[in-house]
């Protein structure tokens, strides 16, 4: 008989020296799993082998955070702002926590960002202000007296 399955020939010889003797016990391809012993089989398994892929590393980003702190040391130059100085400082220390307490620098650069924002509302109330003390004074501007 020949391919796959079915009984060997007459006169067929293991050559890994088992003879004809327990072949194919079980069905067509032999002993099952567990035939006569635990399953699975001693070897194979669970607890053998190097067991699941993990979960790939991966270095946190600070882009979010340089760019906080771009923005807040940009807001306390150009606006004067005093809120801003904290937001430089709290990105700064993000930046410091970044690759040793992921969790802290993000929330530090969510502060951050809040105190940029602050400083960019306080500026524009600031200036809103400004053009309206200007608009409610015609002579505010003026060089001469009455």
């Amino acid at each position: 008989m020949s391919g796959y399955g079915g009984r060997p020939p007459s006169g067929w010889e293991d050559p890994y020296g088992g003879g004809s003797q327990g072949w194919d016990p079980g069905g067509a391809y032999g002993p099952q799993y567990g035939a006569g012993q635990g399953y699975p089989p001693p070897g194979y398994g669970h607890g053998y082998g190097y067991g699941p892929p993990g979960v790939p590393h991966r270095t946190p980003s600070s882009g979010s955070t340089i760019a906080a702190l771009v923005c807040n040391a940009i807001a306390v130059v150009l606006c004067c702002n005093i809120v801003a100085i904290p937001g430089v400082i709290t990105a700064a220390i993000a930046l410091g926590r970044n690759s040793t307490d992921p969790g802290s620098a993000r929330k530090l650069t969510i502060w951050s960002w809040s105190l940029f924002a602050a400083a960019l509302v306080i500026g524009i109330i600031l200036i809103v202000i400004y053009a309206l003390l200007v608009a409610a004074d015609p002579d505010y501007d003026s060089s001469g007296g009455i």
